[in-house]
């Protein structure tokens, strides 16, 4: 008989975290599921404590292949699931053990595509516990889809194009042909984002069931330094899975906004002077290629990101100069003046008092 539910977990170099989240996934209250790992060419002590999960437990299934990604890794998963249902989690977060229980019943009861349940952040530096809040995960319907969604949320990224906190029924994966991108980093987000607008029937479990690692040393998210231009390919894939549904001019100006939103937050957390440079050269390209410099002012809730994108047209070819040390820091300033000029002097001031006394809490 196969299993209610395939896990998918793509392990690389966890072997701090992985027996962490191994045992908060072997415990899982429902127990017909298979659980699927994927070490990736890891050069730590995770194949060993695959195996050592394996051998206590038969619902586990060892996949081993060379380093290609955590796109490649999913997808070598996907290829060999047999459940009903596909939970695709990080293999350095920790979850409830009756996460997938909770996930499956409500996607049953209600005959979902796809289930999201809530969430808390865990600082892997602070040891901070926050709530992560979602967008969509107010809408008071039972099930929804993108319609609903962006009416009351005017927000492509209603939820974060991130597949931990989601319970997808295989068959609809299947059916719309949708798979991971085999890229160094934000290789979920397509996937994510397109079973979002191709879903039907949505909904939200409001439980926080998961514990998501932040802050972690060589974690995915961690890569945009050394492939600055992932982001780019995984924008006109998205771009492209919506084109592939007819939605892209319905969905355009939202598209457009969030493509400007993450471009700005991948370049604020890329560290080298070189990777920066190469990531905001391109920008104008692509902002040109794709109008978005044609959405006008009344379409950005932040004004600030619309005139940053006008700045990055007008010049192209980036001519910062900048060390290790600041790079970035000319969008910062920027991005203050333009708060600054929106709500006023003493509200910009109080925004970097705060932010300056989070940061020396931390330290």
């Amino acid at each position: 008989m196969p299993p209610k539910v395939t896990v998918i977990i793509p392990v690389y170099n966890t072997g701090k975290y992985l027996r962490g989240c191994l045992d908060g996934v072997v415990n899982q209250t429902m127990r017909e599921i298979e659980i699927i790992c994927i070490d990736d060419g890891s050069t730590d002590d995770s194949p060993a404590i695959l195996r050592d999960y394996r051998e206590k437990d038969n619902r586990i299934i060892v996949v081993t292949q060379e380093n290609r990604g955590a796109g490649a890794a999913r997808n070598a998963g996907l290829d060999i699931a047999r459940g009903e249902y596909l939970s695709i989690l990080d293999s350095d977060d920790i979850y409830d053990i009756a996460m997938i229980e909770k996930m499956y019943n409500r996607t049953e009861e209600l005959q979902a595509d796809m289930t999201v349940c809530l969430s808390k952040s865990f600082d892997d530096i602070t040891g901070k516990i926050s709530d992560r809040k979602s967008l969509a995960a107010d809408i008071r319907k039972d099930v929804f889809s993108y319609k609903d969604a962006l009416k009351k949320y005017p927000e492509f990224d209603f939820f974060i194009g991130w597949a931990w906190d989601k319970l997808f029924r295989k068959s609809f994966i299947a059916r719309h042909g949708i798979r991971f991108q085999e890229i160094s980093h934000s290789n979920d987000a397509f996937f994510v984002f397109t079973a979002m607008y191709a879903a039907e029937r949505i909904t939200v479990l409001r439980e926080s069931l998961v514990r998501h690692r932040i802050n972690r040393e060589g974690s995915v998210a961690s890569t945009h330094n050394k492939n600055p231009l992932c982001f780019f390919e995984m924008h006109g894939a998205v771009k492209e899975g919506m084109e592939k549904l007819g939605i892209f001019q319905t969905v355009k100006k939202h598209y457009g906004k969030w493509v400007i939103r993450h471009s700005l937050w991948v370049l604020s957390n890329i560290k080298t002077p070189k990777s920066f440079i190469e990531a905001y050269s391109q920008m104008e390209k692509y902002y040109s290629l794709n109008d978005i410099y044609e959405l006008p002012l009344e379409y950005y809730i932040e004004k600030w990101r619309y005139n940053e994108m006008q700045q990055i047209l007008m010049q192209p070819g980036v001519e910062y100069s900048v060390d290790q040390n600041t790079v970035g820091f000319p969008l910062k300033i920027r991005g203050l003046y333009y708060c600054s000029k929106e709500n006023g002097p003493i509200y910009a001031i109080r925004l970097v008092i705060g932010k300056c006394f989070n940061k020396m809490r931390v330290a």
